[in-house]
């Protein structure tokens, strides 16, 4: 599923973009809730935050990675 490929050809449909972003939602809630039920209690408050930040973004990539939404190639198009 490439998103560029998509918008090149004009042919984007509401399965490309609403079930991505589902999916995105559904693993970012996943791993704040895994983290949370883990380390809310155990670490102090500055230290959970910070690492709440982090975990959303291991998140991201959990997702990002099986995607394949080609921002790898774009990126690597345009550097």
């Amino acid at each position: 599923m490439d998103l560029l490929k998509a918008f090149a050809s004009g042919g984007l449909s509401v399965q490309f973009i609403i079930l991505p972003v589902i999916i995105l939602m559904v693993v970012e809630i996943g791993c704040i809730v895994v983290f949370s039920l883990i380390f809310e209690k155990l670490l102090p408050d500055k230290i959970y935050k910070y690492l709440l930040v982090c975990v959303t973004l291991v998140g991201f990539y959990i997702w990002a990675v099986p995607m394949n939404l080609g921002y790898s190639e774009f990126i690597r198009e345009m550097f």
